[in-house]
C-alpha cells in the first residue's frame, strides 16, 4: 500500500468516527503511520484530502458497477425489459458493493451532501457516472418513467437504495433471500415506472 493509500484509508476511518472538524491532520498522519509533511505532500489541505477520498470511493464504486453490469448491458436491448434489466443489474450491484464496503458507504452517507465536497468534485463524479444516468434519462424520454426532473429521479432512487443498504447492513443474511430481493426491486422500480 502506498503512502497516499495509507493516508486515505486512515482518513476514511477517522472522518467516519470523529467527523471532519474533529479530525486533525496530525491524527490522520499518526493513524496512517506517515509524517505530517508526507500527508501535506499528497494533499495541500484537509479539504483536498476529503475531496480526494470522495473521488476515490466513488470511482471504486464505479469500477465495481462497470464490472458487474457489463454483462446485463450487453444482453439487453432498448426495450422496456432491456432497460429494466440494466437498471436491475445496476441496483443489485450497488447494494452488493455497499455490503462489501460498509465504511465507504458510511462515508458517502455522512459526506455525500456536505459543503466540504467541492462543486468540481461533484462534476467529476457526475461525468464518470454519465452512462448510468443516461439509463434514467432514456426511461424518462421514452415515457416509461414519470416525467420528473432527472436530479429528482436520481435523488428518489438513491434514497431507496440507501435505505435498503442501511437495512441490509444490519441484517445481511436477508439480502441472500431471492424473494426479498424480488419484492424490493419491485418497490424500487415502482418509484420510477408509470407502468408496473
Amino acid at each position: 500500500m502506498s503512502k497516499r493509500e495509507q493516508i486515505l484509508k486512515a482518513a476514511l476511518s477517522l472522518f467516519i468516527e470523529n467527523g471532519f472538524d474533529k479530525t486533525p491532520t496530525s491524527a490522520i498522519s499518526k493513524s496512517a503511520e506517515v509524517a505530517t509533511g508526507t500527508l501535506f505532500h499528497h494533499f495541500k489541505t484537509k479539504e483536498d484530502l476529503i475531496n480526494a477520498l470522495y473521488l476515490e470511493v466513488k470511482f471504486a464504486m464505479l469500477e465495481h458497477l462497470a464490472a458487474k453490469t457489463a454483462l446485463a448491458t450487453n444482453l439487453s436491448g432498448n426495450t422496456e425489459n432491456g432497460l429494466k434489466t440494466q437498471i436491475k443489474a445496476l441496483w443489485s450491484s450497488m447494494i452488493d458493493w455497499v455490503l462489501e464496503h460498509p465504511e465507504e458507504f458510511r462515508f458517502l452517507s455522512q459526506f455525500g451532501e456536505s459543503a466540504l465536497i467541492a462543486n468540481n468534485t461533484h462534476e467529476k463524479v457526475e461525468a464518470a457516472f454519465a452512462d448510468y444516468q443516461a439509463l434514467f434519462t432514456q426511461g424518462i424520454e421514452e415515457g416509461l418513467f414519470y416525467d420528473l426532473p432527472l436530479d429528482l429521479i436520481l435523488s428518489l432512487t438513491t434514497s431507496h437504495i440507501f435505505a435498503s443498504c442501511n437495512y441490509f447492513l444490519q441484517q445481511p443474511e436477508l439480502w441472500q433471500d431471492s424473494e426479498i430481493q424480488r419484492k424490493l426491486f419491485t418497490s424500487f422500480w415502482s418509484v420510477l415506472a408509470k407502468f408496473k
